[in-house]
Formats: C-alpha cells, structure tokens, sequence
C-alpha cells in the first residue's frame, strides 16, 4: 500500500429513516501491533436488528439509540498488517462483527475466522445469522428425533429450521409468508401457517413439541408457543416477544401452560465469545462459526437459504426500503463494497 491517507466509507442511523453515509480516515503507518486494515467485500444485512432501529422502535439495551452503527455480519480482505499480526497476511479474507462500511482498521483478536481459499466471499457473509439458529437448537436442547417448531420464518427463522435439520430434528414452522415457507419446506420443514394450526397441532401428535424457537414479536405467537409446548419443552427466544406492542390481553406466563407444562422459557442468541482455558466453553462464538463456514463451504449449509440478492453498499437504504415493502418476498440481502 502506499503511504497516501486511506478512508472509508461508513454507514451510520441518524434517525428513523436518516441513514448517513460518512467518510472516515483509517489509521496512518506504520500500523499499530496486531492491527489489520482492510477493504470489505460483503456485509449481510441482519433484517430484524436493523429494520427495527431504521424504523424508529424501541431499542433492545439502555442507552442513546442514535446515531448508531448498522451490522454486524461482515467479509473483508485484509490489505495491510502491523507487526505481530501472524497468521493474518494481506490477500487473506476475514470474518468479523465490523459494521456496514467499505474500509477498516480491526485488531486481530477481534477477528472471527479467517476464510479458507475455497471459502467463497459471499457463501460466508451471512454465517453469523446461522450462528444465532445454531445457538437456538443448541440451547433450546434439540436432537436427533426431537419435534422442533420455528415460529416466524424471517432470515433467524429460517437459520433456525437449516440447523435443527442439521442437528436430526423433525422440524415444524409456522409462517403465513409463502416465499420464506418454500425455503423451509426444501430444508425439510413441515411448514403450516397460522389459519392451520389445528392441523400443525395434530401433525406434533399428542406430545406437542419439545423445542419451540420463536423468532417474532407478536404477543399472538407467543401464546400459540405455549399452548403448543409439551411437557418440559423449552421455548427459546429468538424474538423479542412484545417488543412496540401494547401489554397482551392474556398472562403470558399463565400456570395452565407455563406451571403445568413445567417449561423452561431461555433467552437464545448470545454465546460466550472464546473457549476458555478449561475447555468448558465448548460451544462459543468463535468455535460454533467455524462450523458454519465448514457447513456452507462444504454445502450442507446454502447462503440461498437466507440471501434474496445483492445491492452495492452505498444502495443500503434502498436494501431496507425494498426489505421493508417485502418486495417479492424477501428473507435478506447482501451488500457488496469492494470487488473480490
């Protein structure tokens, strides 16, 4: 590279609707120790975090809501390392939580992976939105035979149905969206929407199911959850049940369901970010998406389930536009900054 000031371009929410694009100078060299410029490729946009702080809802943590930063799902191509940086060299490509922007400076131990040479860029943009299904089953305790309902069928819900099937669940979705249903019916999903639920019902046979991840908001879905829970099920929260919506009209933990059924109720989502010392942190971030880029490397996973197509980076209100209108049904899109 040469000595000439390098920026990039960043993507910041100034409010509802207000999206910013801001040019940013990177840092000057020599590069500090352990740190990585370089240029995004592909970013994933991650629909239900994104869409609610573009559409003004009520933010999930304390703090001010804007200005903020958008994403999370991000490929890069490393262009320059400091000392100390080994195995990273420039040509590598990297997986990181790095927001929507053309250009970055990270340290390498906030880098996830590193993408292997068969690993296609856009195949691995949005492993971290599998991650969050994987993280589901996981904790929610499926296994091979367990009868695993997905509410919702959005880019988590359809993670969640890819990684129960992976993990030999008989898997159930309800959805009323028909594009979104045919993706999870090709995954092997057994796929009804919300006018059959007596039929769904019938289909879980009188042991209801055993993991149930809800992945919307609506107070609705969380009690067709709880009615559809077995006993000692574990509903994992994929959703933010009630999020914007007025108080429900019904106990959302009533004891004829919750009590009875003794159910156990887990936020899902979040993962320790690296194993321990010990070992015991087996199933962490950085050891769980190495198996997802394992799994779409190798095409057991498919990129298609969840990616509806791919605009240019600097087009990324109109990606939320088009996601928002569900033009032709969309699950999610890519963004592309920079040219493989």
């Amino acid at each position: 590279m040469s000595d000439a000031p390098l920026y990039g371009l960043v993507v910041r929410l100034a409010g509802p609707r207000l999206i910013d694009l801001q040019r940013e100078a990177l840092p000057g060299r020599p590069l500090a120790p352990r740190q990585l410029v370089c240029e995004t490729l592909f970013t994933a946009i991650s629909p239900g975090t994104e869409l609610a702080a573009y559409s003004g809802k009520e933010p999930l943590r304390d703090g001010p809501q804007y200005p903020r930063l958008q994403g999370y799902c991000n490929v890069a191509r490393v262009l320059e390392a400091g000392q100390g940086c080994a195995p990273y060299l420039p040509g590598d490509r990297i997986l990181s939580f790095v927001s929507h922007r053309s250009h970055f400076a990270i340290d390498v131990d906030d880098v996830l992976a590193r993408l292997m040479p068969t690993q296609k860029s856009v195949d691995m943009a949005p492993a971290y939105l599998f991650h969050l299904g994987y993280d589901a089953v996981l904790r929610g305790g499926a296994r091979p035979g367990s009868r695993v309902l997905v509410i919702g069928l959005g880019a988590l819900g359809l993670a969640a149905v890819a990684m129960a099937g992976i993990a030999g669940a008989r898997v159930f979705a309800l959805s009323d969206q028909p594009a979104p249903s045919r993706r999870a019916q090709l995954l092997g999903a057994s796929v009804y929407d919300r006018k059959q639920c007596a039929q769904l019902e019938t289909a879980l046979t009188s042991g209801l199911a055993d993991v149930i991840i809800v992945t919307t908001d609506a107070w609705s879905d969380w009690h067709l959850a709880l009615k559809l829970a077995g006993i000692r099920a574990t509903i994992a929260c994929l959703g933010f049940p009630g999020r914007g919506l007025p108080p429900p009209e019904f106990n959302p933990l009533e004891s004829r369901t919750f009590y009875v059924k003794q159910l156990r109720v887990e936020a899902v989502g979040l993962s320790p970010e690296r194993a321990d010392s010990r070992g015991f942190l087996r199933f962490n971030e950085r050891d769980n998406l190495a198996y997802i880029l394992e799994l779409l490397g190798s095409g057991r996973l498919s990129a298609s389930t969840l990616v509806s197509g791919i605009y240019p980076g600097v087009e990324i209100e109109r990606a939320y536009s088009d996601l928002l209108a569900r033009c032709e049904s969309p699950v999610t899109y890519l963004l592309e900054w920079n040219r493989e």
